[in-house]
C-alpha cells in the first residue's frame, strides 16, 4: 500500500506540473492574441537600444517595419519597393498627382527604394487593388545620415540637429478618387500610428501641397498658417531659396481664422487637427504644379487620436 501511495503521489505531482505547463501555454497564447491587435510601449522614446550605430538595420526593432492587418473588405499592409504591389502604388500616385498628364509613366523617384510603403487594398475588387498609400522614410536614432525628399524643397537642418531623435518622413500620400470619403485616410493614419509606435518615432515631417503652383492664390491661407500654426523656433525650417514663393505675410488682424482654415487642402487640415506645426514659407513645385509647405508633427499628438490599434472591420 505504501508503494501504491507513493505512485499515486508521484502521478499527482506530475499532473500538477502538467497542469501548470498547460496554464502557462494558455496564457502565452492569449497574450499573443491580444498583442496581435494591440501594441503599447511605455516611454518608448526614452528606452535605450543596445546597437551598433554604424548599422542602420540594428537600430530598428525586429519586425518593427512589418504590418499586415486584415480588416474585412480592406487589407492594410506595408511593402517595400521590390514587392509586386509597388506597380499599383506608383500607378495610383501617377493618377493622383498628374491627373491631366498624357504620359503612361508611373510616379517614381530615387527615394522609393529606401522607403516603406503603407498601402490599403480593397479586396472586394481584387487582391491587388490599391486604394490608398503613404510613403515612409525612417531615420532611427544614432543613424548618422539619411537623405530625405523634403531636403530638395526645405532646409530641415534643425530637425536633423539631434542624433538622439527618431525621424519619420511621411509623403506621397494619396487616395483613389472613388474612395475619398474619409475611410481610407483614417486607415492610413492608423497604420501610420502603428508604425510610429513600433519604431519609436519622435518627429514626423513631410511636404503637403496646395493644388496649384500659382502661390498667389493661397496668400491668405499661407498667412493664416504662419500666424497660427508656425513651428517652434527649435524646429523651424526654411524654403530652399531657388524654389521659395516670394510673398508678403498678411497682417494677423486681417485674417478670418475660420474661413481660412476651411479653405485649406484636406490633408493640411487633418494635420492641423492633430496638432501639427507648419514651417514658415512655401515653395513652388513646377513638376507637380503645387505650392508646398512643410508639416512637422510630434508623434505623441497623432497617437492620441489614431493609436487605437484594435482595428474594427470596415465593410
Amino acid at each position: 500500500m505504501q508503494f501504491l501511495l507513493k505512485i499515486d503521489q508521484k502521478n499527482k505531482a506530475n499532473q500538477n506540473n502538467f497542469s501548470k505547463v498547460e496554464r502557462l501555454r494558455e496564457f502565452i497564447n492569449k497574450f499573443r492574441l491580444v498583442a496581435k491587435h494591440f501594441i503599447y510601449v511605455k516611454n518608448w522614446s526614452n528606452k535605450k537600444i543596445e546597437t551598433n550605430p554604424c548599422i542602420a538595420s540594428s537600430v530598428v526593432l525586429p519586425n518593427s517595419r512589418f504590418l499586415d492587418i486584415d480588416l474585412g473588405r480592406f487589407n492594410l499592409k506595408i511593402i517595400n519597393d521590390s514587392h509586386p504591389l509597388i506597380i499599383q502604388v506608383k500607378e495610383l500616385r501617377q493618377k493622383s498627382f498628374f491627373k491631366n498628364s498624357k504620359t503612361k509613366q508611373s510616379d517614381s523617384d530615387e527615394y522609393d527604394k529606401f522607403c516603406d510603403h503603407l498601402v490599403v487594398i480593397d479586396k472586394s475588387v481584387s487582391n491587388d487593388f490599391v486604394v490608398g498609400t503613404y510613403r515612409l522614410l525612417l531615420k532611427p536614432k544614432l543613424l548618422a545620415k539619411q537623405r530625405f525628399y523634403s531636403e530638395s524643397e526645405f532646409d530641415i537642418s534643425n530637425l536633423l540637429a539631434s542624433n538622439n531623435t527618431t525621424l519619420l518622413e511621411a509623403g506621397r500620400s494619396c487616395v483613389h478618387e472613388h474612395y475619398r470619403d474619409g475611410r481610407i485616410i483614417r486607415l492610413l493614419w492608423r497604420g501610420l500610428a502603428t508604425y510610429i509606435i513600433n519604431n519609436r518615432v519622435d518627429l514626423i515631417f513631410g511636404c503637403a501641397s496646395f493644388p496649384s503652383s500659382n502661390y498667389k492664390l493661397f496668400i491668405k491661407q499661407l498667412s493664416y498658417l504662419y500666424h497660427y500654426h508656425k513651428t517652434p523656433k527649435s524646429l523651424s525650417t526654411r524654403p530652399v531659396k531657388k524654389l521659395r514663393a516670394n510673398f508678403n505675410i498678411m497682417n494677423k488682424n486681417k485674417i478670418d481664422i475660420e474661413r481660412e482654415f476651411r479653405n485649406l487642402p484636406p490633408l493640411i487640415k487633418a494635420y492641423i487637427r492633430v496638432g501639427a506645426w507648419i514651417g514658415p514659407g512655401a515653395i513652388v513645385d513646377s513638376k507637380f504644379d503645387t505650392t508646398d509647405v512643410l508639416i512637422v508633427l510630434n508623434s505623441k499628438k497623432i497617437l492620441k487620436k489614431y493609436a487605437q490599434l484594435s482595428f474594427e472591420k470596415i465593410h
